[in-house]
């Protein structure tokens, strides 16, 4: 018998006896995060499609920092530095503007796909030759 089970952000067939993959072990999506990113800024979004940008870049935010705080960034004197950035992302993530003009969201909507993009460099490596493609 065959059942669904999530793996990073897609759903996947799997046979029964398989074993279960932890929510903890999820891959990261690395082309799904990056394509979020590229919509976003390539141009100003559609105010049409800003409400499902964001409600994307959050879920990639909330994936990608547990990923990047629980790294070892004591062994590269960075810890402090790290948690400082994760608590102030969290701060931009938390103080999403409720009114004003669709523009305003647009611009935040941009402001979280930097920090998703920066985010996802620091998570994954392989992600940070993505990351420098995307800054040049």
């Amino acid at each position: 018998m065959r059942s669904l089970k999530i793996v990073g952000r897609r759903l996947r067939a799997t046979c029964r006896g398989v074993p279960q993959v932890r929510p903890d072990e999820y891959p990261i999506d690395i082309d799904g995060i990056m394509g979020t990113v590229r919509a976003t800024l390539d141009r100003l979004p559609p105010a049409a499609n800003v409400d499902h940008l964001l409600l994307r870049l959050r879920g990639h935010i909330q994936l990608l920092l547990p990923e990047v705080e629980t790294k070892d960034w004591a062994q590269y004197g960075q810890g402090d530095q790290i948690r400082h950035v994760a608590a102030s992302m969290r701060d931009r993530l938390n103080n999403e503007p409720k009114s004003g003009p669709t523009v305003v969201r647009c611009v935040y909507a941009q402001e979280l796909a930097c920090i998703c993009r920066d985010l996802l460099a620091l998570a994954n490596e392989e992600a940070e030759q993505l990351h420098l493609a995307a800054v040049s």
